[in-house]
């Protein structure tokens, strides 16, 4: 398995029209926490898997302290879930 994988991401524009992305991650600020998403798999058992990261965990943020942050996940449609960073 290689373990440099990256995943491929895209900007989808007003128009459709799909625009690569060149990152090593993607952070999405939801009011005051953000959620990154690695472009990269972290480690051979994840590859295939999104993976969703806060808090802490988050590249440059390792010696942050405090309570933490937890993802909340709640069920949408069945082909949808919110995810919504928490601090502890």
């Amino acid at each position: 398995m290689n373990e440099n994988h990256k995943y491929q991401a895209f900007a989808v524009l007003k128009d459709g029209i799909c625009q690569p992305i060149d990152a090593e991650s993607i952070i999405i600020q939801l009011e005051e926490e953000e959620i990154e998403i690695p472009l990269s798999s972290i480690h051979p058992v994840f590859q295939g898997k999104l993976t969703l990261v806060t808090g802490s965990t988050i590249q440059g943020r390792e010696n942050e302290r405090g309570g933490g942050t937890q993802l909340v996940i709640e069920p949408g449609a069945s082909n949808v879930i919110h995810i919504t960073p928490k601090k502890l």
